[in-house]
């Protein structure tokens, strides 16, 4: 038997893993990231925007006075807006400033009855048969509306590899209002 005796190839293995870490492995692992952190963002504000869809859906809350408040999309003290932020935020998304947020409501069906202000209604507006409210508060049961959130992805990825680089996270929920009917009480009526 007869050895050869030619050039030794010691570190060899180890030089080729090194580049196969760096141009295959070491990418890979960090789109593995990027897609992981996109779904994880995707499936907080899909959250976020049902849970700004079930705050729309009652159109009215008690507040801590026992009074109803109308639920507005970005203005008032109980707002759509500032549920989805809340949730996004508490979800982890701390980057976010409430500026960051856009939330767009709109209703895809129209009022088949006139809605007139109650005398215990805030300041109201008048939506006549066939209109399409602008806020939750003027929506009445069954009417069919949409919830969308959008967020920047720049505000929320955790690295700039520019893998996966969409402009805007975003998603759509379509609600049916479950507002009760309403009413006005009678303070007319005798008191035992």
């Amino acid at each position: 038997m007869r050895r050869s005796h030619g050039p030794a190839r010691r570190g060899v293995a180890a030089v080729e893993l090194a580049f196969v870490f760096l141009l295959f492995v070491i990418p890979l692992m960090i789109g593995i990231w990027e897609v992981g952190r996109m779904v994880q963002v995707q499936q907080i504000v899909s959250n976020a925007t049902r849970e700004g869809a079930r705050l729309s859906a009652q159109a009215y809350t008690i507040n801590s006075s026992g009074s109803p408040t109308q639920i507005k999309v970005t203005s008032g003290t109980v707002n759509v807006k500032d549920a989805v932020y809340d949730y996004m935020y508490a979800a982890g998304l701390t980057n976010l400033q409430p500026t960051d947020v856009t939330v767009t409501f709109g209703f895809t069906t129209p009022r088949t009855t006139d809605y007139v202000p109650l005398s215990t209604d805030p300041v109201g507006t008048s939506y006549p048969a066939g209109s399409y409210p602008t806020d939750p508060c003027y929506g009445e049961k069954g009417m069919m509306f949409t919830v969308t959130v959008s967020i920047p992805w720049s505000r929320v990825r955790w690295i700039n590899m520019g893998l996966i680089n969409p402009t805007t996270v975003t998603f759509t929920v379509t609600w049916q209002m479950l507002t009760d009917d309403r009413f006005q009480v009678n303070t007319a009526l005798p008191t035992w």
